[in-house]
């Protein structure tokens, strides 16, 4: 039987109650010093554990309780505990209701819910996890602050953001990067979420110029300086502790930093791009997309693989590239998906009616999910890949995108 803990916060010591008949009792702490150490990272280890946090949120669809994003080892599972920092109060304990997600890839590590309540009067700002019940050492810890206080329905300071995933090694495909983020400004983005292990010199240059910008932001992923991440899918074919630089975090951790900045939030990988058929931006295509389904939560956007070795039926830009890279513009040839192919999909989701997502789909949700036929939109993903020119057809609708962006571009 899991150990019960409550606090009473009405008497001079901070008394912990188990479900044996005993109860632990210990000096209450000066109230100010909780926090007393708060994350300058974005991912900090659970002490006396192998787990890792990332951030926390308040979840006003789930009782109000604080989750915690993480990432958990599933070969060593152990109790943990939430202690909370609350406003005037003394800090609160108790037990963390852990969720791992059941997609892993056969890997050691997974993307995890913790689950925090707090009693009522505490107004929490601060949340971190503890293995035992010492208050003190827990005290010590680092803890999280906790957003998403105040929840939002309408008003969103963004129309749709777009989370990309995580950049690493030495990625340095500028053209290709400039390319979309600016893409993605004719559609009427405006916010772009990158999370960042590391890239190139040239690319380093770029990112700064978007996020001075005001478009992009990066978020520092350090995954490497405390697992072993793999750069690939499956844990059979490759080594390492997490699947692909821990992708399903960052998808999750993605839609719940952005659950009330943004009306729809868009998974997307960094060489990967939302092209629209019919619409000249995001917002009619959407606003479409939503009125034919009022209960979805879920538009599932199939990809399509544009080869790179496929060549190209548009003029030769070579004598004005200035930068390394990929050059959409070359770009037309599409690979044919026959109806026994595999398919892939990326999302735009409402992130209010999400609670967990995978690679693929989103496997926990208020709303329905719904596949938007590629006549509508598709994903885009220039990939270097064996095939031949008669296993592809021309895009049309990626050469009228091609003509939007040399318009703009002197990349």
């Amino acid at each position: 039987m899991p150990l019960l803990i409550s606090v009473t916060l009405s008497s001079p010591l901070v008394t912990f109650r188990t479900n044996s008949t005993q109860a632990h009792s210990l000096p209450p702490p000066v109230l100010s010093t909780c926090p007393l150490h708060t994350a300058n990272e974005t991912i900090t280890p659970v002490k006396g554990s192998t787990h890792l946090m990332v951030s926390a949120y308040q979840d006003h669809r789930e009782g109000g309780a604080t989750r915690i994003i993480a990432m958990v080892n599933r070969d060593r599972p152990m109790s943990l505990y939430c202690v909370l920092c609350c406003v005037g109060h003394a800090p609160q304990v108790a037990p963390a209701a852990v969720v791992t997600h059941s997609v892993h890839y056969g890997y050691p590590y997974v993307a995890a819910d913790m689950l925090c309540l707090e009693e009522p009067g505490c107004h929490a700002t601060h949340v971190t996890l503890g293995t035992s019940l010492d208050i003190q050492d827990t005290l010590n810890r680092t803890f999280l602050s906790i957003q998403n206080r105040e929840r939002r329905e309408e008003d969103f300071p963004f129309y749709l953001t777009v989370c990309m995933s995580s950049m690493f090694g030495d990625y340095n495909n500028v053209q290709q990067f400039v390319q979309t983020m600016e893409f993605y400004k004719l559609l009427g983005v405006r916010r772009v979420v990158l999370y960042l292990t590391s890239c190139g010199p040239d690319l380093e240059k770029v990112l700064q110029y978007y996020a001075e910008e005001g478009t992009l932001e990066v978020i520092g992923w350090p995954i490497n300086h405390f697992l072993k991440p793999s750069t690939g899918w499956e844990a059979q074919e490759l080594e390492g502790d997490i699947h692909l630089n821990g992708q399903l975090t960052i998808m999750n951790e993605c839609i719940y930093r952005n659950m009330y900045s943004s009306r729809y939030v868009l998974l997307a990988d960094v060489d990967q791009l939302l092209v629209p058929a019919s619409h000249s931006s995001l917002l009619p295509l959407m606003e479409d997309l939503q009125g034919q389904h009022p209960d979805a939560g879920v538009f599932l956007m199939e990809t399509h693989l544009f080869p790179a070795t496929a060549g190209t039926v548009m003029q030769d830009h070579s004598a004005r590239r200035r930068a390394p890279g990929v050059d959409l513009l070359d770009y037309v040839y599409r690979e044919l998906v026959l109806e026994e192919d595999f398919r892939s999909y990326k999302m735009v989701v409402n992130p209010r009616l999400v609670l967990q997502t995978a690679m693929f789909e989103v496997t926990q949700s208020y709303g329905d999910s719904v596949r938007v036929p590629s006549d509508v939109c598709k994903i885009m993903q220039v990939k270097e890949c064996v095939n031949t020119l008669e296993h592809n057809c021309i895009d049309d609708n990626q050469g009228r995108a091609s003509i939007s962006l040399q318009t703009i571009l002197a990349v």
